[in-house]
């Protein structure tokens, strides 16, 4: 069985990143998807109000992140492929890596934003974390 994890963020390349998967696993029973979003609350701070709780704000934005992860699965179990949700917090290109690196997937799948490689590894992007820290083959979808 081949285990693909989909890492998304909301974006457009990360539609575009799951649409690529589900366009590869159509057909393929034996296929398990595991869609993964990384919380980063210190990146997301500022879109609160001053002085509000660090465990509010952490806990609306796994909330928020949740209901993006459970409604792009839906396009997979549409398909009846067997799909599992994983959020997890902290660096979000280190985080999908060891992730993947601890459940054996054999390819994980992901947008990008179209940076530089020069910019992205000075700005340090998630997709140079993750083909950095990565022992399985990585696809970046633009």
């Amino acid at each position: 069985m081949a285990k693909y994890l989909l890492a998304v963020d909301g974006s457009e390349n990360s539609q575009r990143a799951a649409l690529f998967l589900l366009s590869k696993v159509q057909g393929e029973k034996a296929s398990a998807v595991t869609i993964i979003h990384v919380v980063n609350a210190q990146k997301e701070i500022y879109n609160f109000p001053p002085f509000t709780d660090y465990r509010d704000i952490e806990e609306a934005i796994r909330k928020q992140w949740k209901d993006l992860v459970d409604e792009q699965s839906k396009a997979f179990t549409m398909e009846h492929l067997t799909v599992n949700t994983v959020i997890l917090k902290g660096d979000p290109g280190y985080e999908i890596a060891e992730y993947a690196n601890k459940e054996n997937f054999d390819q994980i799948i992901l947008g990008t934003r179209g940076l530089s490689d020069f910019k992205g590894l000075v700005l340090g992007s998630v997709s140079h974390k993750v083909i950095h820290f990565a022992h399985c083959p990585v696809t970046l979808v633009k």
